[in-house]
């Protein structure tokens, strides 16, 4: 963490710009989530914003230099909130296409759909649903264990997540302690590795199910579906850079990943749209399906079926005159108008 440094004045307005942009992201996500299909997700609605609201608190922090001091209670209170934003995009984005593929009931990470719920509900179906949250979990306390050095280890290196990945296996001898020297800086970048591969994954059967699956139809692979897979291409290249740029690129990649994921929102908002459309369309026909074999059943009582008048001549149960038989003429422009709304 780079809280409390400083850094030149450049620095500190692309940490301000950071900071308004995941701002504007959060309030873009608070309107996005309102959808349907996110109601039902805690994710989306809680912790996704959340993790929006943590970013523009940690640039903002960032941005503010050596005014901070390293060992202060805000610099702190970003330690202890900073682990929980690269677990919550994992989640966030195993979510959204798991919300996809269960809407649209297509198969999804071995998980099976049928008519938008998930079937065959047992301990591997269970194990698969929650296997992201417990990793997510797992990665909150690597994170908390490098920020706090909670490591029993003789030799702690301090540039611990703040240098980039082109940095971390170089100087095991300048580091001190050979190997040992070394495990800060390894376990400082475990919860970035597992968010671009598992990322990479996702965005890739997302990036298929949009060209393949989707109720948009587009003419070629190369598709709006494709921006979560750049978003963590540019994740993963914010987390090269070694030297005192690390803390502003990877913090840009990781506002990066989230602005692709807002763009990737907007697409999956309209391929629910057009499945819901499509469902009421359906439902319409359906209903004028019944409602035609109602009206033949009408039909067939009025020419052939004697219904019971209980004390009424036929023309008034009918309400075709006041007495004696039914005016045929009559009688057959209802069953005339029955073949009109049919």
């Amino acid at each position: 963490m780079s809280i409390g440094v400083s850094h030149p004045l450049w620095q500190t307005y692309c940490f301000v710009g950071l900071a308004v942009v995941d701002f504007c992201l959060f309030l873009r996500v608070l309107v996005r989530c309102r959808q349907p299909h996110y109601r039902e997700s805690k994710i989306f609605r809680v912790l996704f914003p959340s993790s929006l609201l943590l970013m523009t608190y940690d640039n903002s922090l960032t941005a503010l230099g050596d005014i901070l001091e390293s060992d202060g209670p805000m610099a702190k209170s970003a330690f202890v909130l900073h682990p929980f934003i690269v677990p919550t995009l994992i989640m966030v984005t195993f979510e959204m296409a798991y919300i996809v593929h269960k809407k649209r009931s297509v198969n999804f990470c071995g998980i099976q759909f049928d008519e938008g719920r998930r079937v065959k509900v047992g301990l591997k179906s269970w194990i698969l649903r929650n296997a992201v949250f417990c990793l997510s979990t797992a990665l909150i306390v690597t994170g908390a264990v490098v920020n706090f050095d909670l490591l029993h280890s003789s030799h702690v290196d301090d540039t611990a997540g703040n240098v980039g990945l082109l940095r971390v296996f170089e100087g095991v001898t300048e580091a001190g302690g050979g190997v040992e020297g070394q495990v800060h800086r390894i376990l400082a970048f475990v919860p970035v590795a597992f968010l671009v591969t598992s990322n990479l994954y996702v965005a890739i059967i997302m990036w298929m199910y949009g060209s393949n699956s989707s109720m948009i139809i587009h003419a070629s692979w190369l598709n709006p579906w494709v921006c979560q897979f750049i978003g963590t291409v540019g994740l993963a290249c914010g987390q090269l850079p070694a030297g005192p740029h690390f803390k502003l690129t990877s913090n840009a990649g990781e506002s990066f990943l989230v602005l692709s994921i807002a763009f990737l929102m907007n697409e999956v908002d309209r391929d629910m749209s057009a499945a819901r459309e499509f469902t009421d369309f359906l439902g319409v026909i359906e209903g004028k399906t019944n409602s035609r074999d109602e009206n033949r059943q009408i039909k067939a009582s009025i020419r052939g079926v004697k219904a019971p008048t209980h004390g009424l001549s036929k023309s008034k149960f009918w309400g075709f005159g006041n007495g004696g038989g039914a005016d045929p003429g009559k009688q057959a422009m209802v069953v005339q108008n029955l073949d009109v709304a049919l």
